[in-house]
């Protein structure tokens, strides 16, 4: 005869219901051995308790800070002050200085002109090569006088050549203007120009000197 009574299901299978129970009871004994930890903690810090090593009596509080190793401000630095009490003096800010750019150096002095040169209304002979006497007058001891005009140009050279006076001698007047024509002369001046310019050149004819 079937039991009248219905049977209830089964909410897990065995295969997975033992297994979760294992799990279960290993969590449910680390959450004790954890609560249990935390307790003993609590237990240390206990008011009312000293700790090892400690007393509770308040003069064992350390000394408070000497007056020279205190800062200024009244707080203690930490650090002894060097002896004698010696602190190194405030910097006092300079005024700032205006410094002054070198002189320059002086000035070259200005070139002065040159002098002007001095009007002359004569050229002045500067290179005269002396006349050659005249051999036949030499051998004959004839000497003399001869007086030549030389015109000069405004450049010095002679341009041109007239006989002033005669010695009385071809060859010794012939001597004379040779050698005046070879001359180079600084020529006339006028206005501080050169110019063209007139002169009587004097030359002497002695054979026995």
């Amino acid at each position: 005869m079937p039991d009248p009574t219905p049977r209830r299901a089964r909410l897990l299978p065995p295969h997975i219901a033992k297994p979760l129970a294992i799990a279960f009871g290993i969590g449910l004994l680390l959450f004790l051995l954890l609560w249990l930890d935390q307790r003993n903690d609590s237990d240390f810090f206990k008011a009312g308790t000293p700790a090892s090593g400690t007393s509770g009596d308040p003069e064992a509080l350390p000394a408070p800070v000497p007056a020279d190793i205190a800062s200024e401000d009244g707080g203690a630095s930490g650090l002894g002050l060097p002896p004698g009490d010696a602190r190194p003096a405030p910097r006092t800010s300079e005024a700032p200085r205006i410094i002054e750019p070198p002189a320059p150096p002086p000035a070259p002095p200005a070139p002065t002109a040159p002098a002007p040169i001095a009007d002359s209304d004569a050229p002045v002979p500067v290179s005269r090569p002396p006349p050659r006497y005249p051999p036949e007058a030499l051998r004959r001891n004839i000497g003399g006088s001869v007086r030549v005009q030389a015109t000069v140009a405004a450049d010095g050279s002679v341009e041109r050549l007239d006989l002033a006076q005669s010695s009385g001698n071809r060859d010794l007047d012939r001597a004379a203007l040779e050698a005046v024509r070879r001359w180079r002369f600084q020529p006339a001046q006028r206005n501080g120009q050169p110019v063209s310019a007139t002169v009587i050149i004097p030359l002497e004819f002695n054979p026995g000197g």
